[in-house]
């Protein structure tokens, strides 16, 4: 990089910081009527890195909201902070306040393991068990004492790839192995995993960002139907998908929320500066 390119740069970042400082609050509609979850004043450290700041998101019932801003902006370690999976990370401290369903998400006597049970996770990368497609679903329902007999089990299964868009796939080899599947097909075998402990609220972390544009279109789908059963919550780089699967996002910049909003609105109309540069490819 030449020196004026790099100058103009640190103009360029000099002057998204002097942005962020005159507007320290979260603006548009960062809360909502009946939430699923709710989180208040949320404050994330990674050792001294101060990684989330002050952060306060409802989440609603039966609502895909997606999460957006630059990389390193706080986006996916906010994400990670509703099912405690930052619990895993010795360096880190969160603080603040999280409620789903008037339960405290970090109470002392709130089990992990249940807790992520009701508040599932997909990841960016597919990852499923080294075992036989059948085996992948069930795991979690037999960990957890879901059902009673193989019958209930192999319904549980079936009704969890249908759900996924999978079954009709791969109803003929359910013991061949997971791993074996295409990229998404094995996606959408993890969605199926989390499907079948019976989650209230399903975290994605930039679900399709490792597969095809075909493969992308059945996520996007299969989120659009799972909505009417659960709160999704989803980050991602790609403002089209945000656009095209969520109702509300919600746009950080370096560790602090910015702007909240109707998504329609958010892509139109964004009431912030910082916002409205990010959607328009002028910084991020």
């Amino acid at each position: 990089m030449n020196t004026q390119a790099l100058q103009n740069n640190l103009m360029k970042d000099k002057s998204n910081e002097a942005i962020l400082a005159e507007h320290s609050k979260t603006i548009g509609q960062p809360f909502c009527d009946n939430p699923k979850i709710s989180t208040r004043d949320v404050n994330v450290y990674y050792a001294e890195n101060h990684a989330i700041q002050d952060v306060s998101l409802d989440m609603g019932q039966n609502e895909v909201i997606a999460l957006i801003g630059p990389s390193g902006c706080g986006k996916s370690t906010y994400l990670r902070c509703l099912n405690r999976m930052n619990d895993t990370i010795d360096s880190c401290r969160v603080s603040g306040k999280f409620i789903i369903d008037d339960i405290d998400i970090y109470a002392k006597s709130q089990d992990p393991v249940l807790l992520r049970a009701r508040v599932g996770m997909v990841f960016q990368k597919p990852n499923p068990f080294p075992k036989s497609i059948y085996d992948n679903v069930a795991y979690g329902p037999k960990i957890h004492g879901l059902t009673s007999n193989k019958a209930e089990l192999d319904d549980l299964v079936e009704e969890s790839l249908s759900k996924a868009g999978l079954f009709n796939e791969v109803k003929d080899r359910l013991g061949d192995s997971g791993t074996g599947l295409s990229g998404g097909q094995q996606q959408r075998l993890c969605i199926a995993r989390t499907i079948a402990v019976q989650p209230e609220v399903i975290l994605m972390d930039e679900p399709a960002s490792a597969l095809d544009p075909i493969a992308t279109a059945k996520v996007e789908e299969l989120i659009n139907e799972l909505r009417k059963n659960y709160t999704i919550v989803i980050v991602t780089h790609s403002m089209q998908q945000a656009a095209r699967v969520s109702q509300r996002t919600a746009y950080f910049h370096l560790g602090k929320l910015i702007e909240v909003g109707e998504t329609k609105q958010i892509f139109t109309n964004p009431l912030h500066e910082l916002t409205e540069r990010y959607i328009t490819g002028r910084f991020g």
